[in-house]
C-alpha cells in the first residue's frame, strides 16, 4: 500500500520540528520551563493523533509494510530512504509515545534544566520514530545511531551517575556495536544493494560470509539489552537514575534492539546458527535469574524495577529466536502493555522517592495515608506481575507456553525469574502499605488530581487492551 499523504515522514518530522520550537522558547524565571513542558506535550498529542489515524487506513491484519514512502538519496551510489510501516511498528510507536507523555507529566513539576530535558526527549522521540518506520537497511541505521546522541546528553544531564567511566563505557560499547553493523550493513549493501528490511532476512548468505555477518548484526543488536556480559553498565546507569522521564526514555534503548532481531533475523536457521541460539538461550536464562534475584535482595525500588524490565526484555529476546509469526505479535501487544506498566510504576515510584527526600522519612506506611496513590500504585503492580488486567496476561502465557514447548528446562527456569521479580514487586507494595507511626506523610501528600486521572487513562488503555490489543482500531 503506497502513501501519497507522506503520513509516516510527518510523524517522524513533527517531534522534530517541536524540539526547535522548545530550544528557541524563552522562558522567564517565574514560568521556569513552563512554555517547553506546553510544547512538549502538545507535539506528542498530535502525534499520537496522527499514529490513531494511521491506525485506521492501514491494514492491521497485514503482516507486510505498508503505506511505503521513498525518497531518492543518492544516485552514485544508489541509495533509497524508505519509511512503511506494519502493526507491530506502529503498536510500538504508540507505546514509546504514550510512556514519554506519563514521563513528562512525572517531571512537569521539576524545574532543573526542563528545557534541556524536553529537547531533548522531543529529539529522542523524532528520532525513534523515524528507526521504526525504516524500512530499508541505510535509514534503519541512520536512525539507529543517532537515538544515542539524545540518549547519551539525558544520561549525562540527568543520570546522576556518579562514577564517569559508566557513561564513557556506555558512549564505548555502543560506538562498537555501530561500527560493527555500519560493516554487515556495507557487505550487504556489497553483495546486495540498498534493499528493504523484508528482504534481510532472506539473504542466500553462505559459508563464512554468512556466520561473519550475521554474527557482527548479533553483536551489535545483543550490546544494547541488559545481558550479560553487557548487563553491569546497564544496570549501573539505570539504576542511578532518579528522573523519571530520563529513567523511562533510557529503559527504551533495548527496545530498539528487540526490534532489530525482528526485522535482521534469518527466516530459516540452519544448523550451525542453531548451537550458537541454544547458547544464547542459557546466557538469557541465567541472566534473568541472576538479575531477578539481586532485585528481590535489593531494598532500592528503582533497582526492582530495572530488574522487572530486564527480565520481561529478556523474555521477549528469546521468543522472537524462537522465529514464529504467532509470537512476534504476541510479543508486540504484549509490550504495548508492559512499557506503559513500567512507565507509570516509575512515575509513582519517583513522586515517592522524592517525599521521601523532602521529609526526611521512610516509605513504610506510604499507601495507607495516600488513598488516590494507593489504588493506582496498587492496581499497576498486579497488573505487572501478570494477573488480568491487561494484554501482558494472555500474551505473555501464549509466549511462555511456545518457550516451555521448546524447550522445558529453559522455559521453567524462565517462569522462575518471572515469578521472583513479580515477587519483589509485590514485596514494595506491602512494605508500602505497612503502618508505621514513623513515617510523617499526611493525606496532603497524595498525588494531584491530574496526575491521577492521567494514571486513570493508562489504567482504562490496560483494561481495553486485556479485552481487545487494537479495541481503538475502527476500520472505515
Amino acid at each position: 500500500m503506497s502513501n501519497s499523504f507522506a503520513i509516516l515522514s510527518l510523524i517522524v518530522a513533527l517531534p522534530f520540528l517541536g524540539m526547535l520550537f522548545v530550544f528557541t522558547a524563552k522562558d522567564s524565571k517565574e514560568i521556569q520551563g513552563r512554555n517547553a513542558f506546553n510544547v512538549c506535550v502538545f507535539t506528542i498529542l498530535v502525534n499520537i493523533t496522527l499514529i490513531w489515524r494511521i491506525f485506521m487506513i492501514m491494514n492491521e491484519k497485514s503482516h507486510s509494510l505498508q503505506l511505503q514512502e521513498t525518497f531518492n538519496w543518492l544516485s552514485t551510489p544508489d541509495i533509497n530512504i524508505i519509511f512503511a510501516i506494519d502493526t507491530f511498528s506502529l503498536l510500538l510507536i504508540l507505546s514509546i509515545h504514550l510512556a514519554v507523555l506519563i514521563g513528562v507529566f512525572g517531571v512537569w513539576r521539576n524545574s532543573f534544566k526542563q528545557k534541556s530535558l524536553m529537547v531533548f526527549t522531543l529529539l529522542f522521540l523524532s528520532m525513534s520514530t523515524g528507526f521504526f518506520v525504516s524500512a530499508d537497511i541505510f535509514s534503519f541505521y541512520i536512525f539507529f545511531e543517532a537515538m544515542l546522541f539524545p540518549l547519551f546528553m539525558i544520561i549525562g544531564m540527568f543520570g546522576e551517575v556518579k562514577k564517569q567511566e559508566l557513561i564513557y563505557r556506555f558512549f564505548l560499547y555502543n560506538f562498537l556495536g555501530a561500527l560493527l553493523l555500519f560493516s554487515a550493513i556495507m557487505l550487504i549493501y556489497h553483495y546486495y544493494g540498498s534493499i528493504s528490511l523484508t528482504k534481510v532476512g532472506n539473504l542466500p548468505l553462505k559459508g563464512a560470509m554468512r556466520n561473519f555477518i550475521w554474527g557482527i548484526i548479533f553483536l551489535s543488536f545483543i550490546s544494547r539489552i541488559p545481558i550479560w556480559p553487557f548487563h553491569y553498565w546497564i544496570s549501573s546507569i539505570n539504576s542511578s537514575i532518579r528522573n523519571p522521564l530520563a529513567f523511562i526514555i533510557t529503559s527504551l534503548l533495548p527496545l530498539t534492539s528487540i526490534y532489530g532481531f525482528i526485522r535482521f533475523l534469518p527466516t530459516a536457521f540452519s544448523a550451525d546458527i542453531d548451537i550458537y541460539l541454544v547458547w544464547m538461550n542459557i546466557i538469557g536464562v541465567v541472566t534473568m535469574l541472576f538479575i531477578s534475584l539481586i532485585g528481590f535482595i535489593n531494598k532500592d525500588f528503582q533497582y526492582k524495577i530495572f530488574s522487572y524490565i530486564t527480565v520481561y526484555y529478556i523474555m521477549y529476546l528469546l521468543g522472537i529466536f524462537s522465529n514464529q509469526k504467532v509470537v512476534l505479535l504476541n510479543i508486540g501487544y504484549s509490550l504495548f502493555s508492559f512499557i506503559m506498566i513500567v512507565s507509570a510504576l516509575e512515575v509513582l515510584s519517583s513522586y515517592i522517592y522524592h517525599k521521601e527526600q523532602e521529609y526526611e522519612t521512610v516509605s513504610q506506611g506510604f499507601l495507607c495515608r495516600t488513598k488516590k496513590l494507593s489504588f493506582v500504585y496498587s492496581f499497576l503492580v498486579i497488573a505487572a506481575i501478570g494477573l488480568p488486567f491487561s494484554a501482558i496476561f494472555v500474551n505473555n502465557f501464549l509466549i511462555l507456553s511456545k518457550l516451555l514447548g521448546t524447550n522445558i528446562h529453559i522455559g521453567m527456569l524462565l517462569v522462575f525469574s518471572l515469578f521472583v521479580v513479580g515477587i519483589s514487586l509485590l514485596q514494595e507494595l506491602s512494605h508500602l502499605k505497612r503502618e508505621d507511626s514513623v513515617c510523617k506523610i499526611s493525606k496532603t501528600d497524595d498525588i494531584p488530581w491530574s496526575m491521577f486521572f492521567l494514571m486513570l487513562f493508562v489504567i482504562f488503555m490496560l483494561l481495553m487492551s486485556f479485552i481487545k490489543p487494537l479495541w481503538f482500531v475502527i476500520n472505515e
